[in-house]
């Protein structure tokens, strides 16, 4: 009970009474002299000096240190209540002001006429969700930062640094060839062009999605280009990290026939 009233009185004396601190003081006095220049009528600089730095120190109220002191979490609540006042008036406020603007000036959508226009909408949709889709691209990709070692850290971590962003492939899920995040794109960090060996693809509706055979294509391609100009992993020492992360994890993350796929593909890379 008396830490957690200790607790409150230090959150409180955070919030309401902050003391300002010598350093900042020190550097808003430094920078406002230094713009005076030499001679100057040290009236000035003291007027000015209180102008600036008035606003930054506070009143230390006796009658707040006592509602500090006494009744805590009654204050705390109050404190809390006139946040929330504070935030529904703020919200009420910026209805009342700028949803009518925003409303006047909402667009009417012009009305299809024609199935030829409608056809036309329909690939200008498309052509933005795809362009928005694959332009995302994160280097290095998911894979290379989750395997790799981070460096000042290896002799802390005998066993080889993994990451989940396997797990779903390992587990017997699928992930789509670009997106922001259980993509292709963002496992390998390259764009779709350098990714056309995923196969086979997994077709369902509309929707076109990859498992670990695909995951698997694309390492065998991409892993038989070496040297420094290799679409992924081009430094051989990193190389050998990533992959025997990747087979580590495996071993504990994936299907008994997944975890043979992985082992069978990528042991031939590791020397």
């Amino acid at each position: 009970m008396d830490e957690d009233q200790d607790a409150i009185r230090q959150e409180l004396e955070r919030s309401l009474a902050p003391p300002i601190t010598t350093v900042q003081l020190a550097y808003e006095i430094a920078m406002l002299l230094k713009s005076f220049g030499k001679k100057v009528d040290p009236r000035l600089p003291a007027q000015r000096l209180a102008e600036h730095v008035a606003s930054r120190f506070t009143c230390k109220s006796e009658a707040i240190q006592r509602l500090i002191q006494y009744r805590p979490k009654e204050l705390a609540n109050l404190v809390h209540q006139a946040a929330n006042l504070a935030r529904q008036a703020a919200r009420e406020d910026f209805e009342r002001r700028f949803l009518p603007m925003i409303a006047a000036q909402k667009k009417v959508r012009r009305k299809i006429n024609t199935q030829e226009e409608r056809l036309l909408r329909s690939k200008q949709a498309k052509n933005r969700y795809e362009h928005l889709e694959r332009s995302y691209i994160r280097k290095p990709g998911a894979i290379e930062r989750e395997f790799s070692a981070r460096s000042g850290l290896a002799s802390l971590y005998p066993l080889p640094i993994t990451g989940p962003c396997l797990d779903e492939i390992f587990h017997g899920g699928t992930c789509k060839m670009s997106g922001a995040v259980d993509s292709l794109q963002w496992l390998f960090g390259l764009s779709r062009k350098k990714l056309s060996m995923a196969k086979p693809p997994i077709t369902k509706g509309r929707e076109i999605s990859y498992d670990y055979r695909a995951v698997l294509a694309c390492m065998e391609a991409l892993l038989k280009q070496a040297g420094p100009n290799a679409y992924w992993l081009p430094d051989p020492a990193r190389r050998q990290i990533v992959l025997t992360g990747i087979l580590f994890r495996a071993r504990q993350e994936a299907r008994p026939r997944i975890r043979e796929a992985f082992e069978r593909k990528l042991a031939p890379y590791l020397t």
